[in-house]
């Protein structure tokens, strides 16, 4: 990626000193040593590769979000309000490319959204940066698809405004991805409360970074699978208490076998006056070979004294005992390693409330595994 070209198409000087500053001398493009790049493996991507063995997959999921989008959007060109970075953590390198390759900010008000579960499906749209605003107490269900085997490459910047009380469910599913970068923003008012599901599977390369800033009395709970995976699947996570009384749950598994790559690096930080903070955060991975590779990196970053909170990492091969056990009741030993594998992401699974986004979540277990 040109970063240089890309920041000598912003005249704004400002801008220019803030992109130099926080991209140019970060740049896990160029550098893979950045602490929460360092199992990313972001400078061996090759986007002139054809990788042949994803094979398409179609889940018959429509998105129903693109003409409303189109019509009532605001757009507005990327100012220093678009640079405001409110975490205790360096900016991310994602977000700022895909500020600088579309220099232009699209938001929309998900309140003027009314069917019962809002579709986005991102092979549709040229637009890189999002943002979402929600206000409304009744629990709104949304969908997320990144999939599409040579659809937009380009790192994507999606942002969400959660507003007091307000309650929000989202699936997001990547699957068939040659290559996929993206940033996922999520900031909570009091008492706002958000259930993200990830799903990834069939991909080559991908990395997904989720920031969540939580006010107080704020419920996040984020789970996270992938599986059958081809090439290196990157997930990192950063959530910030930044006000007491507020809880977060997180929990990633990953199967791993065909000598591909998961990564799982999380941090849960709590600020000083986060008094009152329930931070939770697991990774679980399975490992089906000697040439896969697993590396799981959980962090605690803890400023207040009346918290409870905790962090694990278990990575674990199939019990030859449970394959035994199905194998004497006659079940064989590939059938007993799907249900293994079923098995050991449906907590993952049971996260999900809404019907609809449960289905959707199990058509796409079925269709890989």
């Amino acid at each position: 990626m040109d970063v240089e070209k890309y920041i000598q198409n912003i005249k704004n000087s400002k801008l220019n000193q803030y992109f130099q500053n926080n991209l140019l001398e970060l740049n896990p493009f160029r550098n893979h040593k950045i602490e929460n790049y360092k199992y990313a493996q972001l400078n061996k991507i090759d986007y002139n590769i054809a990788h042949k063995n994803i094979h398409s997959i179609d889940l018959n999921i429509k998105d129903n979000f693109h003409d409303i989008f189109k019509n009532a959007k605001t757009m507005e060109h990327v100012t220093l309000d678009h640079m405001q970075w409110t975490f205790n953590a360096p900016d991310s390198p994602i977000r700022l490319s895909s500020l600088i390759k579309d220099p232009v900010v699209h938001s929309f008000d998900l309140n003027n959204f009314n069917e019962e579960v809002c579709i986005i499906d991102l092979s549709n749209y040229l637009e890189l940066n999002f943002i979402f605003d929600y206000s409304n107490n009744e629990k709104m269900s949304l969908i997320i698809i990144d999939s599409e085997i040579n659809s937009n490459k380009s790192p994507r910047y999606l942002k969400f405004n959660i507003h007091e009380k307000a309650n929000i469910e989202i699936l997001q599913m990547s699957y068939n991805k040659e290559n996929s970068l993206i940033f996922y923003e999520f900031n909570q008012n009091d008492s706002s409360n958000v259930n993200l599901t990830a799903l990834q599977a069939n991909n080559v390369q991908l990395r997904n970074e989720f920031y969540f800033n939580l006010a107080s009395h704020c419920s996040t709970k984020i789970s996270g699978t992938n599986f059958c995976n081809l090439g290196v699947n990157d997930n990192y996570s950063f959530i910030q208490h930044n006000k007491p009384d507020s809880s977060s749950k997180e929990v990633f598994k990953s199967i791993v076998d065909h000598g591909a790559i998961t990564n799982f690096q999380g941090k849960i930080y709590v600020d000083k006056i986060a008094q009152k903070t329930d931070g939770y955060q697991m990774s679980r991975s399975l490992l089906l070979d000697d040439i896969s590779k697993s590396n799981n990196k959980p962090e605690l970053e803890i400023y207040a004294d009346d918290v409870k909170c905790s962090h694990g990492s278990t990575i674990s091969k199939i019990d030859q005992d449970h394959l035994y056990y199905f194998n004497s009741r006659g079940i064989s030993s590939d059938l007993a390693t799907k249900i293994l594998k079923k098995a050991f992401i449906q907590e993952v699974l049971d996260s999900i409330e809404n019907v609809s986004l449960k289905q959707i979540s199990d058509k796409i277990v079925s269709s890989f595994l």
